[in-house]
C-alpha cells in the first residue's frame, strides 16, 4: 500500500526525505569499536532484563583471583550502568572516540588498536 503525500512523494519518508539507516550506521563502525559497543549494549540489556546482576560484573580482586570469577576482568569494562541518558552519553563517547582512533591513527592496524585497548585495560 503506497500512500501519496499531498505534494506528491511518499508519506512513509520523513519531512525532508532523509531516512536514518540504523543498520547501515552500525555496520560502518570499525570492527573493534563495533564489538565493544555491542558488548556494552548486550551487557546492559542483560542487566536490564535481570538475566545477570550488575553485582556479578564489577572488578573484585578476591573474587577474580581466589574464587576464579575471571569474567569480571572483561565485564567491568562492558557495564556502564542501566539504560538512561547517562548510558547514551557513555555509548556516544565510546563509539565516537574509539572510531576516531580506529579510523585515524590505527587505520589498517587492528591488532595494534586491540593491543592499545588491552594496554589501557591492564594499566
Amino acid at each position: 500500500m503506497n500512500f501519496e503525500a499531498p505534494g506528491g512523494g511518499n508519506m512513509n519518508n520523513n519531512m525532508n526525505g532523509n531516512d536514518f539507516d540504523m543498520l547501515g550506521w552500525y555496520l560502518e563502525i570499525p570492527i573493534v569499536s563495533r564489538t565493544y559497543l555491542t558488548g556494552a549494549f548486550l551487557t546492559t540489556a542483560a542487566c536490564a532484563i535481570d538475566v545477570i546482576s550488575p553485582f556479578s560484573l564489577y572488578y573484585n580482586a578476591n573474587l577474580i583471583f581466589i574464587e576464579g570469577q575471571v569474567w569480571r576482568l572483561v565485564t567491568t569494562f562492558l557495564f556502564f550502568g542501566m539504560f538512561s541518558i547517562d548510558f547514551l552519553f557513555h555509548m556516544y563517547f565510546l563509539v565516537r572516540y574509539c572510531r576516531l582512533l580506529e579510523e585515524g591513527d590505527y587505520r589498517g592496524k587492528t591488532a595494534h588498536f586491540v593491543a592499545f585497548i588491552l594496554f589501557g585495560v591492564t594499566i
